[in-house]
């Protein structure tokens, strides 16, 4: 694990999750500027499916906390649901009256993760041990779990940095 040195002098253990998909094709894609990231304090590009007005008002503004889950479950608690797949953000995803869809790529500082795998994790406990223990984020894997998407819920918008909008239709 990377150590970080923490503001009140003590240094902290991380653990790097380097097989973050994205990430692994970004590093193919990019090259060097892959390095820009801090990939031992677990920076990752992610997607974020939303509505095309939630994006524009994201972007002009942040993410709201508050408003998490409004539109979908919390299996996770109440937070900011990203995916390392752009599919699984497509399922988040709500068209306009145009039929554009859009997705937000973003950078999230995911530093200390806390790993689920559960069928049914209690979200409470999750919440808890994000907010007020020693973790910054959940992942909760669902590919493992379920055979479907691994999903990171971040609960402080600090920590992510919309970069992109991709809007799109679905073609069928």
């Amino acid at each position: 694990p990377a150590r970080l040195q923490g503001g009140g002098g003590g240094s902290h253990k991380i653990t790097k999750y380097a097989d973050v998909k994205s990430m692994v094709a970004y590093r193919n894609i990019a090259g060097s500027k892959a390095d820009r990231l801090v990939h031992e304090a677990n920076e990752w590009y992610l997607f974020h499916g939303t509505h095309p007005e939630n994006a524009k008002k994201i972007m002009s503004s942040d993410f709201r906390v508050g408003c998490a889950g409004a539109n979908t479950g919390t299996l996770y608690g109440k937070g900011l649901y990203f995916a390392e797949s752009i599919t699984k953000a497509d399922e988040y995803a709500k068209p306009d009256e145009k039929g554009n869809y859009a997705v937000l790529l973003c950078r999230v500082l995911g530093g200390h993760v806390l790993y689920t795998d559960e069928l049914e994790p209690d979200p409470e406990v999750l919440v808890q041990q994000c907010i007020s223990g020693p973790y910054d984020c959940v992942l909760g894997d669902r590919e493992k779990a379920r055979g479907t998407y691994r999903e990171f819920v971040l609960f402080d918008s600090e920590d992510v940095y919309p970069e992109y909008v991709i809007e799109y239709k679905r073609k069928y």
